[in-house]
């Protein structure tokens, strides 16, 4: 195995990282990630390191905070790596002052400790740092304020470098692909969990990593998915039913897709075709006002003009994500498309990389969802979801 990425890579990370942490008034950060099956979580201390924990559970007699790593950051040196694991995968990781321990937060304090770090340190990771596992820093390193800096590496990996976006290029190749297969499996006549096979053989062959796939249809269309446990259930969608479909993933090197498409199984009615090419139609045109320069919020105004003028109901999952879209990269990221919750100072960059989607509903027809990821372009945005808009 090797470094998708070279070395050169990371170090111009560590390097905007480093600028960043001066911009906002710190000399030392601490960047806390976990793996161990998980993905949204493990994004920050995957970019700087391309570390990912595998190991899972529950703390034992013999270690505890299984599945987290950690990165010190500070001005003046190399980056440092703190695991839960024995060894490090030295074909893999780009830091090379790496610390094993079976108790990586106690690790990485007794470090700064030895540094004779004190004051203010960013802390990244608080959104998921576990309260026992943050007591454990505050009585290693006593002398030190944690200040919680969350979004301090999201800031820095909101524009995508150009390996980055070839990368994103394969990777939605694959969600393309997986797509395809799960759509057309879905009206083919298979059950829920058939079709899900037969898109998770796909993605897996491809060399991705399925999150999670999930479809729908009939009394429950206005929801996420039939069957939250799985994202899938065994029932066969009937002739003429409205199916949807998602696919969730870290589909190559950790760069994560979540693309959805919606159809009918059979032909489809006049109304139902209305549904499904509104919803299309509707991240069409705001992918196409996602311009370099453009306000979110303007985007998100032109999305809630075009919902209210197709008209409709309000289902459950219109109501769980009240917005157009998201920011996208080693999980979902900031920031959002909405009116409610983009800041007036979002705007669009070049190569940032964003998920578009709408939901629209219809009472005695279904609901409809609609997603695609796409490169912000200088020039021109890059759709990377290629799949059919109708089936």
């Amino acid at each position: 195995m090797n470094r998708y990425f070279p070395l050169d890579e990371y170090r111009i990370r560590w390097e905007r990282l480093l600028a960043e942490m001066k911009r906002r008034g710190f000399e030392t950060a601490v960047v806390f990630g976990r793996g161990g099956g998980t993905t949204d979580n493990c994004g920050d201390v995957l970019y700087l390191s391309n570390q990912y924990s595998i190991s899972g559970g529950m703390d034992s007699l013999i270690w505890t905070a299984r599945s987290f790593a950690g990165v010190i950051l500070q001005t003046g040196r190399d980056p440092q790596l703190h695991i839960d694991e024995p060894e490090v995968r030295r074909d893999l990781v780009s830091i090379e002052d790496v610390r094993s321990s079976n108790h990586p937060f106690e690790s990485v304090a007794r470090s700064l400790v030895e540094r004779g770090v004190s004051g203010r340190v960013a802390l990244v990771g608080t959104n998921l740092i576990p309260v026992k596992y943050y007591r454990q820093l505050e009585a290693t390193a006593p002398d030190i304020e944690w200040v919680p800096v969350d979004d301090l590496v999201r800031s820095v990996r909101r524009i995508k470098s150009t390996r980055e976006l070839d990368a994103y290029r394969t990777a939605g190749e694959t969600a393309t692909a997986g797509m395809t297969v799960l759509m057309e499996s879905l009206v083919s006549g298979m059950s829920e969990r058939e079709a899900a096979g037969e898109c998770a053989r796909e993605v897996v062959r491809r060399g991705g990593r399925v999150q999670m796939i999930g479809t729908n249809h009939g009394d429950t269309l206005g929801f996420d998915q039939r069957f939250p446990l799985t994202g899938y259930s065994d029932d066969v969608p009937a002739v003429g039913d409205v199916v949807t479909g998602t696919l969730h993933g870290p589909l190559f090197q950790g760069y994560y897709l979540d693309p959805g498409r919606t159809a009918v199984r059979g032909h489809a009615n006049a109304d139902q075709r209305r549904l499904i090419e509104a919803a299309g139609d509707l991240v069409h045109r705001l992918t196409d006002m996602l311009r370099p320069g453009a306000r979110l919020l303007d985007v998100a105004a032109e999305g809630d003009r075009l919902t209210a003028a197709f008209g409709g109901s309000i289902s459950p999952i219109m109501k769980n994500f009240p917005f157009y879209g998201h920011g996208i990269g080693l999980g979902f990221e900031l920031p959002r498309i909405s009116t409610s919750m983009s800041l007036p100072d979002d705007v669009v960059e070049q190569n940032m990389v964003f998920g578009i989607e709408a939901f629209l509903s219809l009472d005695g027809v279904g609901a409809a969802f609609f997603e695609d990821i796409v490169i912000v372009g200088q020039d021109g945005n890059e759709v990377l979801t290629k799949s059919p808009s109708l089936f």
